[in-house]
Order: structure tokens, then C-alpha cells, then sequence
């Protein structure tokens, strides 16, 4: 059977990974800050990327590497410390798994290395596609610096891919579960000027995305995991309030920047700027989408 190693397994997209390929007869192993252990048939393995510590010797072979290791952008105000967590965490943990990749007698077939929308420029009218140009702040550095690291396996002769990912949709976790509360009660009304644009991907899309990279011999070098469609911040408000059936408030009526400014300081730009980012290159992959439209998405998600 072919083995799986994952880092951030136990993240939004890496706990959804494991349960579409658990009984599809891979061996699954994953890094973790937790004591090691086998569950349900995955083993997990102990590591401390921040100080160095792995261990891969009681994997006979890896098949296959998703790294998706690092900490949320979004789990905690944006101080001097938390930023270098967020830096320290996706750097020095791929940095570690390349140090030990390097060293097994045969390399992996593939390599998956998750990466971030935030690498483009903001508020941009043309869609971006992966050859152009970075942005000028934090979260663009963060991304440059994540994928300078992962495109090192290239060097050891291993296929890889690197997913720039949008802003993923799921009532498990990420930004749908923080909105739901809020629509619940009736709050749910656009950010900022609301005209900003969300480049988005549905969690079933994203697992299929990885998927693909695993067994599409032919894909190779960087991808923006989003969808065809590209959505305004008021129309996303809009399409949410109607799926979990509450009302959709007069455009006038909106969070003013100058409140989520004071309320989330530097981290107030996930929300107030807008990402228009092109799935072009994946479409012309062959890859196909099962959540194309935003609609049809939210209504999947809540449908559950």
C-alpha cells in the first residue's frame, strides 16, 4: 500500500483530507505536537519543528508528502509575536521535513505544499495568475518565504505542487464558523465598503484539489486553489444570509472600516482589502469543480 505522510493534520483542511482518504487503502501518517500514538489506523508521529525534532525512521516508505503545517492567520490579534508565530511555523516546520526528506534512501513520488491567496497584490481589477507579482505586506512575505522553502523538494528530484489557497468554506471550521453565530443573531452585514472581492473554495473542492496533485503525474509548480467565480464581500453577506434564512439589510448598512481597524488592528486586512485571484491554470489541468458557484456552495454546506 502506498503511505501518506501529512503535516497539519489536525487543521480544517488536513482533518477533511484524512477522512476522504481513510479505507482507500493508504497508509496515513501524521506529524503532530501531541504524544504518538495509532488510531483508527493512522499513526500519528511526534514532532517540534521549533526545535528541530523529527523523527521518520519507522516509516519503511513515503509515497506521497501533503505539508500543511501553520499556525491560523487568523487565531489571534496580529502582535510582533504572533506574526513571527505565523512565519516561524510554516517556514521552520517545512525547513525540518526537508532536512529529514532529503536523508531517506528513496524520495517521495509526490509533494504537496499548501500556500496562500494573501501572496498577491490586493484590490486588484484583473485576476491574478500565478506568474505575477507578489503584494507588499506581511502575509505576502509569509507566502514568498513558505513557498521558497517548499520549492526546495524540486531539487531532490521530487514532483511537486503548490497550492495557493483561497479563502476555504466550511461549517467545521474557518470563517463560516466564525460568521455563523453572528447571522444567527441577526448581525450579519458587509465589511468595510463590501465591494471587495473573496476568491473562495469549497472544502470538498479543496480536498479534490489535493487529491489531484497526488495522482495527476502532470501537475507540477504553483496553483491557486479557488474557484472560477470571484465574489464581491456583499453579495457573499448576502447569498449567507439567505441560506441560513435571515434578512439581507440595505446596502447603506454595513461594519465601518474604521471600527474593524480599531477591533482587529493590522489583521483587519483579511477582511477590508479584496483578493481577485484566476483558477485558470487548474481548470486547464483537467480539474473539475463540484462548487463553482457560491450559492450552490453555501446551500451544500448547510444542507448537512
Amino acid at each position: 500500500m502506498k503511505s501518506i505522510l501529512i503535516t497539519g493534520g489536525t487543521g480544517l483542511i488536513g482533518k477533511s483530507l484524512i477522512q476522504s482518504i481513510t479505507g482507500e487503502g493508504f497508509i496515513i501518517y501524521v506529524l503532530t505536537r501531541s504524544m504518538a500514538r495509532s488510531e483508527n489506523n493512522i499513526h500519528y508521529i511526534n514532532w517540534d519543528p521549533n526545535n528541530g525534532k523529527l523523527d521518520l525512521s519507522i516509516i519503511p516508505r513515503i509515497n506521497y508528502v501533503i505539508n500543511l503545517a501553520g499556525a491560523s492567520i487568523d487565531g489571534s490579534r496580529w502582535t510582533d509575536s504572533y506574526k513571527k508565530k505565523i512565519l516561524d511555523s510554516r517556514v521552520n516546520s517545512t525547513k525540518l521535513l526537508f532536512d529529514h526528506i532529503k536523508k531517506l534512501k528513496k524520495m517521495p513520488d509526490v509533494y504537496v505544499g499548501a500556500s496562500a491567496s494573501g501572496y498577491y497584490e490586493k484590490n486588484t481589477k484583473i485576476k491574478q495568475i500565478e506568474k505575477d507579482k507578489m503584494g507588499n505586506d506581511f502575509l505576502s512575505e509569509v507566502v514568498e518565504k513558505w513557498e521558497n522553502q517548499s520549492l526546495e523538494f524540486q531539487k531532490l528530484g521530487i514532483r511537486s505542487v503548490i497550492l495557493r489557497i483561497g479563502l476555504v468554506l466550511s461549517k467545521d471550521g474557518g470563517v463560516l464558523k466564525k460568521l455563523y453565530p453572528i447571522f444567527k443573531l441577526f448581525l450579519g452585514v458587509p465589511i468595510g465598503r463590501g465591494s471587495q472581492l473573496i476568491s473562495w473554495i469549497h472544502i470538498k473542492d479543496m480536498i479534490g484539489i489535493i487529491e489531484s496533485s497526488i495522482k495527476d503525474k502532470k501537475m507540477q509548480g504553483i496553483y491557486n486553489a479557488v474557484t472560477p467565480q470571484v465574489i464581491s464581500n456583499i453579495q457573499f453577506t448576502k447569498e449567507l444570509a439567505s441560506v441560513l434564512s435571515r434578512p439581507s439589510y440595505p446596502q447603506f448598512i454595513k461594519a465601518p472600516p474604521f471600527i474593524v481597524k480599531i477591533l482587529f488592528g493590522e489583521q483587519s486586512s483579511l477582511v477590508l482589502n479584496g483578493l481577485n485571484i484566476s483558477s485558470k491554470k487548474l481548470i486547464d489541468s483537467g480539474f473539475k469543480f463540484s462548487f463553482s458557484r457560491i450559492d450552490k456552495a453555501l446551500k451544500h454546506i448547510y444542507s448537512k
